[in-house]
């Protein structure tokens, strides 16, 4: 006669935790959309080379012609023109891409609230991981190193070719380092949001345990702080301010993100910069009547690129260290 033994509980309980198991199942579950994403990333890598050699084909083809873009020669005209177009055309592209990379974050953070988080709840996968040899903290632990692995690699090789392919470009065209699509897309700022929609997501997955509002706040808030870091960009570190007397021929610092300009009178009234737009006076009497003793133009110097992004990458960092700290309690209270 047969008996039953008892499974031996204390063994498992007692099994060292790993993330391996956590790591497997999440490849295997999610190996189709993690190949895809692969693809397009590759596409997009290709496709941001592909622009760099074709400017620098355009470039070498002008260049033949004997012509220069301020070429005054009747017959420069249309070459002119044409590489204009080109250039112009190459240079959307990129700022298409960085548009696109700019909006990522909130991709990820909708994907990762959605299919990756909720959906293991509404079919109730997620407790049965549970039952296997690794606690509920693996399981999150999971979610939260292996997409945020891949997704720092991806999107940091993704604006690094972006940025080496803008430089490349150049002509007639030229991009500036405080442009929205260039400053968003480059430097520590993209791999930082992308932390911080992971984080979100993985919040908004745990919180709501539904697949479609998860993935709508993921979205909204991951969209909601990139917009409102941007608006307040310029702010993140002290502008530098220069005076100058009207007439005297002041020159505005090169690659500078200007930030406002205007004119002070002796009390220290500010006035708007067009305040003498619409006078029929002359410009210098105009200012002259209505008190101006200076002028004032607050800007961004291009040195202030690496601290403007650093503080936004420290910003985004510390969010995102408060939604994973914010997740682990919720599942803490989820699992008891």
């Amino acid at each position: 006669m047969s008996t039953l033994t008892r499974p031996k509980t204390e063994a498992v309980a007692t099994a060292p935790t790993t993330l391996r198991g956590p790591v497997r199942v999440l490849l295997r579950v999610h190996r189709r959309t993690l190949w895809g994403a692969g693809a397009v990333a590759a596409a997009a890598v290709v496709g941001m080379i592909a622009v760099a050699l074709l400017a620098d084909r355009f470039t070498t083809d002008f260049a033949g012609t004997g012509c220069g873009l301020d070429s005054s020669v009747q017959t420069c005209f249309q070459p002119s023109r044409d590489y204009s177009d080109q250039m112009l055309g190459l240079g959307r592209l990129l700022t298409y891409m960085g548009l696109a990379i700019i909006a990522l974050p909130a991709v990820i953070g909708a994907f990762v609230a959605g299919p990756m988080v909720a959906r293991e709840w509404e079919s109730n996968t997620a407790r049965l991981s549970w039952t296997q040899s690794y606690p509920p903290s693996a399981w999150l632990t999971a979610r939260l190193a292996l997409p945020a692995v891949l997704v720092v690699c991806g999107i940091t090789v993704l604006s690094t070719v972006l940025t080496w392919s803008r430089h490349r470009l150049g002509g007639p065209y030229p991009t500036f380092w405080y442009e929205v699509s260039v400053f968003g897309a480059s430097g520590t700022v993209p791999a930082a949001s992308a932390l911080l929609g992971l984080s979100i997501g993985t919040l908004a997955g745990l919180t709501l345990r539904r697949t479609v509002p998860a993935m709508a706040a993921g979205l909204f808030v991951s969209g909601l702080v990139t917009v409102v870091l941007g608006m307040l960009r310029d702010s993140l570190w002290p502008a530098m301010r220069d005076t100058f007397t009207p007439g005297d021929d002041y020159i505005w610092p090169d690659r500078a993100a200007i930030i406002g300009w205007g004119w002070e009178t002796e009390g220290g009234d500010v006035l708007p910069a067009n305040i003498c737009a619409d006078s029929a006076l002359d410009r210098e009497v105009c200012l002259s009547e209505s008190g101006v003793t200076h002028g004032y133009l607050d800007y961004h110097p291009a040195s202030h690129y690496w601290p403007l992004q650093l503080v936004e990458t420290g910003i985004l960092l510390a969010f995102a260290a408060l939604a994973v700290f914010a997740a682990f309690r919720v599942l803490r209270r989820l699992h008891g």
